[in-house]
């Protein structure tokens, strides 16, 4: 009787048992992992590998679900996956997962595939995985260097407009008032001079609170002191006094004058100055400048309020861009829309926030809210 198989047949099949134990062997004692699951998503087959890193016993696992060495947080993760494998059967899918061990979390790359049989029918899927725990904390190791670099980046920006715009106030005072002396009487000289010390007074506290922030160069926290909110607010305003005074503005206090904040007096400075002058540079031409100042605890916060009855803004037109940088809206020639997008980079730089209600033509209002003090002394 003639055969139907060729006559070569035993040597087919031991070279398709030698590969077969030739992959195997690949498959078994590699440092990789290699699992696969039935069409439910149960474990069919884990490699010895995997079973020791893990310290699994593949008796005790093989038919049970495969998602219960996955955490929770990844699970839709691993399902998503899995569903890209039965809509394109033909396409390799990665995914990173991570898996419980007893030395901590293990972050692990997968590729899953699904197989199929002769007639393109799916059997399985096949995973095969490997860990990447120590890539994964290097990158986290380079996102926490960027993101160093990335606060270090805003205090430069801070600190150089702090020298461009507080310190330039204070001279520009101090020129102001010396202006004022040539045309004055012997008794207004007087009181210019003791003007003058003032302010120099004050530049002296801008160069020594800036001082601080150089000093923390590698630090990405900054330094806080404790501060009393009146008493600084009246030292920058009689910094610039001759401004005030040329705008005739009347300034209404209502808080305690023992009320004070903890923290960075530099930013403290800056953001106060800014609101301040910013009230003086959008007066109406209308009246006289008013500007009330309230401060009180709400929550976590402490609130300091600046309110003028200046030209104002329309927010519905222009809300979302009020603290942009490069923003202005009343066409202010010397306004360069740096102003409350720095006020908003120092106060959120200090876990705060900043808001604002404005009417047109009647008035704007500004809220800083200031983490409250966590030792105060």
């Amino acid at each position: 009787m003639m055969s139907i198989y060729p006559d070569n047949i035993h040597e087919l099949s031991n070279d398709i048992q030698r590969d077969d134990t030739y992959y195997r062997s690949i498959i078994e004692n590699n440092s990789f992992y290699a699992i696969k699951t039935d069409l439910e998503g149960n474990y069919s087959y884990m490699n010895p590998f995997f079973c020791k890193m893990f310290e699994l016993n593949p008796d005790q696992w093989i038919g049970r679900p495969s998602i219960d060495l996955i955490i929770p947080e990844d699970h839709q993760l691993c399902i998503d996956t899995v569903g890209k494998c039965f809509a394109e059967p033909g396409t390799s899918h990665w995914v990173i997962l991570r898996k419980p061990h007893r030395k901590g979390m293990v972050s692990t790359q997968w590729e899953f595939k699904l197989i199929l049989d002769a007639a393109g029918n799916p059997l399985e899927v096949l995973c095969i995985g490997h860990d990447i725990t120590s890539l994964i904390l290097r990158q986290q190791e380079l996102q926490a260097l960027v993101d160093v670099t990335a606060e270090q980046n805003k205090k430069l920006v801070n600190f150089t407009y702090i020298i461009s715009h507080n310190i330039r106030s204070h001279v520009a005072n101090i020129i102001g008032i010396m202006d004022l002396n040539e045309l004055s009487d012997d008794e207004d000289k007087i009181n210019n001079w003791e003007m003058i010390k003032k302010s120099i007074h004050s530049l002296d506290a801008t160069i020594f609170n800036l001082n601080d922030i150089i000093n923390i160069q590698t630090n990405t926290n900054l330094p806080v002191k404790k501060i009393v909110v009146k008493e600084e607010v009246m030292r920058i305003i009689d910094s610039i006094k001759v401004l005030f005074t040329n705008a005739n503005t009347q300034i209404n206090y209502y808080f305690d004058d023992k009320a004070y904040l903890e923290t960075n007096a530099a930013y403290l400075e800056s953001i106060i100055l800014n609101l301040l002058t910013n009230a003086l540079k959008y007066k109406s031409p209308d009246r006289q400048l008013e500007i009330d100042l309230s401060f009180y605890q709400s929550g976590k916060y402490k609130v300091l309020i600046f309110k003028d009855n200046g030209m104002g803004i329309d927010l519905d037109a222009q809300g979302d861009k009020i603290f942009g940088m490069y923003k202005t809206f009343h066409g202010n020639a010397d306004a360069k829309g740096m102003g409350l997008f720095i006020v908003k980079s120092q106060i959120e730089a200090l876990g705060g926030k900043i808001e604002v209600e404005s009417r047109l033509n009647e008035s704007t209002t500004f809220k800083v809210y200031f983490v409250v003090d966590k030792n105060p002394d």
